[in-house]
C-alpha cells in the first residue's frame, strides 16, 4: 500500500512539473510561481501525508542505507511544506 501511494505522489509531482534529484531533491516547475501551477491545499496536504506515511515506513532504517538517504529528503520536504503551511506552528485540531 506504501509503496502504491508513494508512486501515486510521484507521478503527481512530476505530473505537475516538479523534477526530483538526489542532490537538491525536488525542484518546482517554471510555472510554479503561477496561480494555475500551484497544487490546491487539499492536494497538498494530501501529498504531505503520503510522505509522511512513508517517512514513518523508514523509520530506523540502517545509517548509511539508500533508505537513509530517502527519508532525509522527505523530512526536508516535510519540514519545509509544514513552516509554510502553518508558519504560526500547531494549531488547534492537531494540525500543523
Amino acid at each position: 500500500m506504501i509503496d502504491r501511494q508513494r508512486i501515486a505522489a510521484v507521478a503527481t509531482l512530476e505530473a505537475l512539473g516538479y523534477v526530483f534529484s538526489v542532490a537538491e531533491g525536488w525542484t518546482a516547475p517554471v510555472n510554479a510561481a503561477t496561480p494555475a501551477g500551484l497544487l490546491s491545499t487539499a492536494e497538498a496536504d494530501a501529498m504531505h501525508t503520503v510522505l509522511m506515511v512513508r517517512a514513518d515506513a523508514l523509520d530506523g532504517c540502517a545509517e548509511g542505507s539508500p533508505e537513509e538517504t530517502e527519508l532525509k529528503s522527505i523530512a526536508n520536504a516535510i519540514e519545509a511544506y509544514e513552516a509554510k503551511r502553518w508558519p504560526n506552528g500547531k494549531e488547534a485540531g492537531g494540525r500543523g
